[in-house]
């Protein structure tokens, strides 16, 4: 076996845990950056006007406008595992100015920043999450009740500064709780898929090993025997056991030539590649990994070469590893294959991503065809050519020599 067919054997048996992973952490971001979009839009338009509305001087703007900032650092540490003990300080110091602020009755929307953070604290306790959420909205009432002290109380004033404080902290809370469970929903998609791929995987390799069993278990027990029994004649002498050990010992060339043949054959899955099949396979893994797979195939074509579905193989194998796309579109014919996806995906001069097409490459070449990889900003296309569904159909195919006997059944 060369080189090139051993790394073809080494190439099918691991797997890219580390890109899986990255995908895995891709989709967690997106869904963290949606949930902290959600929370400013639902928000931040309230709280200015509130502000334009409420506000008696620019400085009471200025100290919500810093109670905010302080808030968006804590969102932007927004997680779904705890926080930091920097976010408890900065609840404790916008609860300290919302209580200023209410004994000075100045903005009543100064309750907004308190109610955020501590809003986003309480969604990291998932336990008596209803519980903690109306503690805090009495809290925020409840510090907005001390601007009734050193004034006589009026209805107006309860309603600025003990209803609203209650009533807006309710809403943000339910803000932050809803984006947080649709964050919480992703992830769990997200790991579901993950773990559908782990086990597309991890069926591959047994599905390999087991191939790699019914080729080389029956040859090496055969070469055992063989190579024990011409052993045995060397060592009696005589030109007739001396014929019959060669005769052995070629036998046994013939097994390893076979055995050698069987794994090439198996490392570029020859012997069992078809287009239709491959074509449903790259559909059921775009699935399993969140892609719109795009295929435009004729079921009626004239039946396509085996190195166009090996072509397909690669590539599918290509963009789940080292590409993130939402849409790959595929092309066949019984001449052509074309895959197209819109993520980022090696450069075409790429080396160790792109060796397996590298390797196409050679072997289309050999059966009189072509494979070209073309990248855009937007795209990265794999597309392969032969000159006729049967060309070079023998060189490659999968012709495999016999050393003789029933050794050669797998």
């Amino acid at each position: 076996m060369t080189d090139s067919d051993a790394a073809a054997v080494t190439d099918v048996v691991v797997s890219d845990g580390a890109d899986t992973g990255a995908a895995a952490g891709t989709a967690a971001a997106r869904a963290r950056r949606a949930a902290m979009l959600t929370a400013l839009a639902a928000i931040a338009p309230l709280c200015v006007v509130g502000v334009v509305l409420t506000a008696h001087s620019w400085w009471e703007g200025l100290i919500v406008a810093v109670g905010l900032v302080l808030a968006l650092g804590v969102l932007r540490q927004w997680s779904l595992d705890g926080y930091s003990r920097g976010a408890v300080f900065t609840l404790a110091f916008t609860g300290v100015n919302w209580l200023v602020a209410a004994l000075s009755a100045a903005s009543p929307i100064t309750f907004v920043p308190f109610a955020l953070i501590g809003s986003l604290l309480v969604s990291a306790r998932p336990r008596h999450r209803r519980v903690w959420v109306g503690a805090l909205a009495v809290v925020v009432a409840t510090s907005g009740a001390a601007a009734l002290l050193p004034r006589p109380p009026t209805l107006t004033l309860a309603g600025q500064y003990v209803l609203l404080p209650l009533l807006g902290t309710l809403f943000v809370a339910g803000v932050i709780v809803v984006s947080e469970y649709a964050w919480v929903v992703v992830r769990r998609l997200e790991r579901a898929r993950e773990a559908e791929r782990e086990l597309a995987v991890a069926h591959e390799r047994m599905r390999f090993a087991g191939d790699l069993h019914d080729i080389h278990g029956h040859s090496l027990h055969v070469i055992k025997l063989k190579a024990a029994y011409a052993q045995g004649l060397v060592r009696g002498g005589g030109e007739d056991a001396t014929a019959t050990a060669v005769a052995e010992l070629g036998e046994i060339r013939g097994l390893v030539d076979d055995a050698l043949a069987r794994t090439r054959e198996l490392a570029h899955a020859r012997h069992r590649l078809n287009l239709t099949a491959e074509l449903e396979n790259t559909r059921r893994l775009g699935e399993a990994a969140g892609i719109t797979v795009e295929i435009h195939h004729d079921p009626g074509a004239a039946p396509a070469h085996p190195l166009l579905a090996q072509v397909l193989r690669e590539a599918t194998t290509n963009l789940l590893r080292h590409a993130r796309p939402s849409t790959v579109r595929i092309t066949t014919s019984a001449t052509r294959v074309e895959i197209t996806n819109d993520g980022v995906a090696p450069a075409a001069d790429a080396g160790p991503e792109l060796r397996g097409l590298a390797r196409l490459r050679d072997r289309l070449a050999a059966a009189g065809g072509d494979l070209d990889v073309t990248t855009t900003p937007t795209t990265f296309t794999v597309a392969a050519r032969l000159a006729s569904p049967g060309a070079g159909r023998r060189g490659d195919g999968a012709a495999r020599p016999t050393g003789g006997g029933d050794h050669d059944r797998r």
